[in-house]
């Protein structure tokens, strides 16, 4: 998966593009979907920062943005946002998906017992 990490008004230290990657990962680790990108662009605006992180996955955008005085506490934020939506996303799936039939032959016996 590619991670692109841009700064506006300031330069990304190798520590922030590390914590970046890693939290990235993290998030996209467990979940079931097909990710190809993700984007952070981080923007320094008078006394704070604006952190917008975009996670492309097969079918799916996954945009957040949130501004906040501490730039680590912006980035935990957005991937919170991201986070929240994907498990959205993945139960919509997972909620369209037919049931195992073990479970269906389950229902109907119940049925038939009653």
């Amino acid at each position: 998966m590619k991670i692109s990490v841009t700064g506006r008004q300031f330069e990304i230290t190798p520590s922030i593009r590390e914590y970046v990657e890693s939290r990235i990962q993290a998030l996209v680790e467990d979940k079931a979907l097909d990710f190809s990108s993700a984007k952070v662009v981080m923007d320094y605006q008078k006394n704070s920062f604006k952190t917008t992180l975009v996670v492309n996955c097969k079918y799916h955008v996954v945009p957040a943005e949130v501004e906040d005085f501490d730039l680590y506490k912006s980035f935990d934020a957005c991937v919170a946002k991201v986070d929240t939506q994907l498990k959205t996303i993945r139960e919509k799936i997972r909620s369209h998906q037919a049931p195992p039939l073990r479970e269906v032959a389950e229902v109907e016996e119940e049925a038939v017992e009653e």
